[in-house]
């Protein structure tokens, strides 16, 4: 009953803060939720004992997990160099130098707790300064590396926080031993994360394609998904558990091509119930920290060693002490990384402000909370822990001032202001509008009721009609990309697909699919028989093209197994090329890496080309029998290859995108105007039009995801 109780309060708590910060928006929701826990404690005299065993995997799991699998995967790989230095070198940096300042500073305590003390303040949480950064304007490399540091430094010091507690209540220590154990348990981990998530991913997709596609089942999933990794991880391997989350969230089912599997209610529910969980485990945290606060300083109060404003001070200097860590090692590290050979240049103003403003943006957060709550009470033989009382009291005050510092000082810095947030509080973007009204639609008349089916076709029939008498001139190829997902979701509607997605060389529906299938291959082989005859491209690219496309033309007709064993073959397959891919790359000269990688873009490039021609012969031919809408939808496909082998391909930029999203929202609210046309002239069944609306919600919903 105790326990009931105390989640009751908590989230009572978290609910009430929450409110008040919708009405004090300049100041960070997560110091509404420390003061909420503060005046819990002080008036209520409510105090509440964590469970260390427990609180990493309930916490730290959900948290991680989400991080990662929602970070740009691309910025991550591009920043790779900067982020591993700022999330492991600098963190031992930190926890070495500042661990021997707080020594320095508290001779009282004992140096491995100095060190776990440094350790636990080095992750950083980078959403407070995201939400600063879209008003503030901070350069966006900044901000991928920020993100990207705080991603992999939760694992780095997290473990090393782990060595300095167990030295602590073990009163054993090798350093030798420490550094082969991080090394064995970081890269076990990462192994166990990446091998559990393949697992679950290959579950995942079995489901969809099985047809169990109930989105709360799928939610329920994603959500044990890091509570099962961590876990397993700790407890069964013996190995990082942090790291193998972290993995896991990274290689987790999210790119746009796989993801695509997943119907816009799965993607919906899945994320907002995400948004739930996180927000949910974030406000227990700093309203833990709230109330843990007054306990530690009456504790501190009565201490001959040092006092409450002695305590504070020390945060404060520790505070700067971090702050100027992260300044020299980015400076020291964009003076030689950005010089490279060209002419040294030891001082930079613009240097020094980017570096200081990296500094400052290192803000501390929940993880840093987490893993200071969850140190034990004793140590071996039974003795308390040495100093928590003033460990808790540091690591939480250098929390407050390290966002009272990025609150403050960035906005001042970039001379812009905007309300800060933390993981799990977010500020939606409300200026999008969704214009339902359209235009009076004609609507095929028929003497029967139609059902969802086939009122589904004729909206999107009507939709695609829409969208193209407003892209009259075909000039525009924003709207060709949106008229082509359109024109596949109707073509699949034949073949029971319900929901949009780019078409796929392993995903031939019907004879029409293979071929033209057939035809553009048969394209693509002239076009490199071609470059071959001419010596424009080597041997080996010649054979491994050939080999390729004749493996795609011999998929196209086979059909050897049942649904779920041609699932898990093809499934085993991907992950084997993948594995292939990335060992082979490894071995290959680098010069031999290029010149293939030039050959591919070669063969790409004129097979593209050859296969667009042929499909625009077909198109002014009236298409050879083949269907109107498919041709269409094979000519978006090679365009759109073309546009990103050549440098033009513009879907991943951000004008590109918002002009796609404002079609798509348009394109829905003239699906909505139709469905009510077929509404009023009986053509539905109320039911029905419950039914179509509902999925055009769920599809405008995923955008608003997306675009959150």
């Amino acid at each position: 009953m105790q326990i009931l109780e105390s989640i009751i309060l908590i989230l009572t708590l978290l609910i009430v803060a929450n409110i008040v910060s919708h009405y004090f928006v300049s100041i960070p929701p997560s110091l509404i939720q420390i003061a909420a826990g503060v005046l819990a404690a002080l008036f209520m005299h409510v105090q509440i004992s964590v469970d260390t065993e427990w609180f990493m995997l309930a916490f730290i799991a959900p948290i991680l997990f989400n991080d990662g699998n929602r970070f740009p995967k691309r910025e991550l790989w591009k920043l790779k160099g900067p982020i591993l230095g700022n999330a492991v070198i600098l963190v031992i940096i930190s926890t070495v130098v500042g661990g021997i300042i707080v020594k320095y500073l508290i001779p009282t305590l004992p140096w491995s707790v100095a060190f776990t003390l440094v350790a636990v303040l080095s992750p950083t949480d980078p959403i407070a300064v995201q939400s600063i950064a879209k008003k503030a304007h901070i350069p966006d490399k900044l901000m991928h590396l920020i993100s990207g540091e705080s991603l992999i430094n939760d694992a780095s010091g997290l473990i090393c926080f782990k060595y300095g507690v167990a030295a602590t209540v073990t009163g054993a220590f090798s350093l030798k031993g420490a550094t082969l154990d991080f090394f064995y348990i970081s890269i076990m981990g990462a192994l166990a994360g990446a091998v559990m998530i393949w697992i679950f991913n290959g579950i995942r997709l079995y489901l969809i394609n099985q047809g169990v596609d109930d989105s709360i089942l799928h939610a329920i999933i994603q959500i044990i998904i890091p509570f099962i990794v961590y876990y397993i991880a700790e407890d069964i391997f013996d190995v990082s558990g942090v790291v193998a989350v972290v993995v896991a969230g990274i290689m987790n089912v999210s790119s746009s091509r796989t993801v695509s599997a997943f119907s816009p209610e799965i993607r919906l529910v899945t994320s907002r119930t995400w948004d739930l969980v996180v927000y949910v485990l974030n406000g227990i945290v700093f309203v833990l920290l709230g109330i843990e606060i007054p306990f530690a300083m009456a504790k501190l109060v009565h201490n001959d060693n040092i006092n409450t404003f002695g305590a504070i001070g020390l945060s404060m200097i520790i505070w700067i002490m971090l702050v100027a860590i992260r300044f020299m090692w980015s400076y020291v590290y964009t003076t030689f990384a950005k010089n490279g050979d060209s002419k040294f240049v030891l001082f930079s103003k613009q240097r020094f402000d980017y570096c200081l403003m990296s500094g400052i943006s290192g803000v501390r957060g929940a993880v840093t909370m987490v893993g200071v709550l969850s140190i034990p009470l004793t140590i071996s033989g039974g003795a308390a822990f040495p100093s928590r009382t003033l460990v808790l009291f540091i690591a939480s005050t250098v929390i407050i001032f390290s966002l009272l510092g990025a609150t403050i000082l960035i906005p001042l810095m970039t001379k812009n202001s905007a309300p800060v947030a933390y993981r799990g509080n977010s500020f939606i973007d409300d200026n999008v509008s969704i214009d339902d009204e359209a235009e009076d639609t004609e609507v095929v008349d028929t003497q029967i009721e139609l059902d969802q089916y086939q009122a589904n076709k004729l909206v999107l029939e009507k939709t695609i009609e829409k969208l193209k008498d407003e892209n009259e001139e075909e000039e525009n190829i924003v709207y060709s990309t949106v008229i082509a997902e359109y024109l596949y979701s109707l073509h699949n509607l034949g073949i029971q697909s319900n929901y949009p997605s780019p078409i796929s060389k392993k995903r031939v529906k019907n004879k029409k699919d293979a071929e033209l299938w057939d035809i553009c291959f048969n394209c693509e082989l002239e076009a490199i028989e071609e470059l071959y005859n001419h010596e424009e491209i080597s041997e080996d690219s010649y054979n491994a093209a050939i080999k390729k496309i004749a493996k795609y033309k011999k998929e196209i007709v086979r059909r050897r197994y049942s649904q779920s064993i041609e699932f898990f073959i093809n499934y085993f397959k991907k992950t084997y090329r993948g594995i292939k891919k990335t060992i082979r790359r490894s071995f290959i000269k680098r010069e031999e890496v290029i010149q293939f990688d030039q050959d591919a873009m070669k063969i790409s490039i004129a097979g593209a080309e050859s296969a667009l021609a042929k499909l625009h012969e077909l198109d002014q031919s009236k298409h050879g029998g083949v269907a109107d809408n498919l041709v269409y939808v094979f000519q978006r496909h090679y365009e759109d290859r073309l546009d990103l082998l050549q440098g033009r391909h513009k879907h991943r930029s951000p004008e590109f995108n918002s002009e796609r999203i404002n079609i798509e929202i348009q394109a829905l609210s003239y699906q909505r105007a139709f469905v009510q046309d077929l509404l009023e002239q009986g053509k539905i069944s109320k039911s029905t039009a419950n039914e179509l609306r509902q999925n055009i919600n769920y599809s405008e919903e995923v955008i608003n995801v997306d675009i959150d």
